[in-house]
């Protein structure tokens, strides 16, 4: 209740119920024990004898010096296991005991690396690299004792044997400097620079002309091929198209975020002019779709302007639809020509054909033709000499391609053979022979090999001439 443990308010404590009457009065604090100590540093007691002081025991609590005791007290005692597998009465004698097998061997700790050993390493790898195994095995051995000496700090360092240095590289000798520079021993007539002057020169050698000295490449290595691109498909091509438009997007939302970009203007439509302008569509909603449709026409326009500017003009369509057909996309340089042996090419419309799509095709050439065999040699790109194949070999129906009155070419048909044509020869020269593409009626063989002759490539005609039915 608040009154303090006194002797004088016993009898009031008393009133009160549950409490004792016993006063219990504080004891005083004992005197603080007193360190005597003598001349030595050693404890005393008040009459001067010292006091034996027991050491005091490991109270380490770390976890690692627990386990230390732990192990100390319980020792694992291996098993003694030929005694026990003799003693047992199922043991055999024959097959004996592995005890690697049976008991557990132990883990290995850490081994870590000693200091400064993969620089020894490097450093004799280099060594043997440049000077061979012999220099590189004194070195070892130089290593090994200058370790073995720290090791050793009472041993005299005098008697540490002391192994050959390591071998200077051979530097290469200096040439010595000419009394006189040999450029200069061409003019002077004395082999010395003394006393030089106008009358110990020989003029003869003194002209008008700078003599440049021949320029030398560094002595480098080329540099290695750049590296090539890599060929995507269609899905790549429109996967990485599509990528770059998104970053593009971004950037400009970014730039538009932290102000340097103006924000572009709402683009309100007839559909959505309550949703973007709001009440501003309520007070004037004649002047509000006025505009509306004016900004609509103005964006159609501009649309439609921007197609007209990116619109080829018709030269430049021209020579896009010209790389379309002629370029090649592997850039070779190497002409390909072709040499055919058709048997009839007298009909004008199938002469027509065939003249008409080596000038189409930008392809040059000649087409000789005789009474008993024609022959078409036409030279370009690879691409031209593609459509030209299709059009000798698969377009033109030959069979039918013959010229003549319909009667005499009844009365012919059991005697010739059927019209056809073959490619004789394919193949790429360095640069084309004929100028631009000809058609030759020739009345004798002789004068349509003439033809060839005179452009330097008889052999195309002895090709046709000599080449059997169906072997190109």
């Amino acid at each position: 209740m608040g009154f303090r443990q006194d002797p004088q308010f016993g009898p009031l404590i008393n009133l009160f119920p549950g409490t004792s009457t016993e006063v219990t009065v504080p004891q005083r604090p004992a005197k603080a024990p007193v360190l005597r100590l003598d001349a030595q540093g050693r404890e005393i007691d008040e009459q001067g004898n010292v006091i034996s002081m027991t050491k005091p025991t490991n109270l380490s609590t770390l976890k690692v010096n627990i386990n230390k005791q732990k192990k100390e007290a319980f020792q694992i005692i291996k098993p003694d296991l030929d005694s026990l597998a003799k003693s047992s009465v199922h043991f055999d004698e024959r097959m004996g005991i592995n005890q690697k097998k049976l008991l557990r061997l132990k883990r290995p700790g850490f081994q870590f690396v000693e200091e400064g050993k993969l620089t020894r390493q490097a450093e004799l790898q280099k060594i043997k690299s440049q000077f061979g195994e012999a220099q590189a095995k004194e070195l070892k051995v130089k290593q090994a004792q200058l370790a073995k000496a720290k090791t050793e700090v009472d041993m005299n360092p005098n008697l540490i044997e002391v192994a050959l240095g390591v071998r200077a590289p051979k530097q290469k000798q200096k040439e010595e400097i000419p009394e006189i520079e040999p450029w200069d021993a061409k003019i002077l007539l004395s082999a010395t620079y003394e006393d030089v002057s106008v009358e110990k020169l020989n003029l003869d050698k003194i002209t008008i002309y700078v003599e440049h000295p021949e320029p030398y490449d560094p002595p480098a290595e080329p540099a290695p091929p750049p590296p090539q691109p890599l060929k995507l498909t269609k899905k790549e091509q429109k996967k990485l198209r599509t990528q770059r438009r998104l970053a593009k997007e971004k950037d400009r939302q970014e730039m538009i975020r932290q102000g340097l970009l103006e924000p572009p203007k709402p683009k309100v439509k007839m559909s959505n002019l309550m949703k973007v302008l709001g009440s501003e569509a309520v007070q004037d909603p004649t002047r509000m779709e006025m505009e509306i449709r004016t900004a609509a026409a103005e964006r159609e326009q501009a649309h439609v302007d921007r197609n007209i500017a990116r619109k080829l003009t018709p030269s430049e369509r021209r020579e896009k639809k010209e790389r379309k057909l002629f370029d090649d996309p592997t850039n070779t340089v190497e002409t390909i020509v072709c040499v055919y042996k058709i048997r009839d090419l007298s009909h004008p419309q199938t002469r027509f054909k065939v003249d008409v799509n080596a000038q189409e095709n930008k392809l040059t050439g000649a087409a000789v033709i005789t009474d008993s065999i024609s022959v078409v040699v036409v030279e370009g790109g690879k691409k031209s000499i593609k459509r030209y194949n299709k059009l000798m070999l698969n377009r033109i129906d030959w069979a039918a391609a013959v010229g003549g009155d319909e009667d005499a070419e009844a009365e012919a048909e059991a005697d010739k053979p059927v019209n056809s044509c073959e490619l004789v020869w394919q193949g790429s020269v360095a640069k084309p022979t004929f100028h631009r593409f000809t058609v030759h009626n020739c009345r004798s063989e002789s004068a349509a090999k003439k033809i060839f002759v005179d452009a330097s490539v008889p052999h195309y005609w002895d090709l046709a001439v000599n080449s059997s039915e169906g072997s190109p």
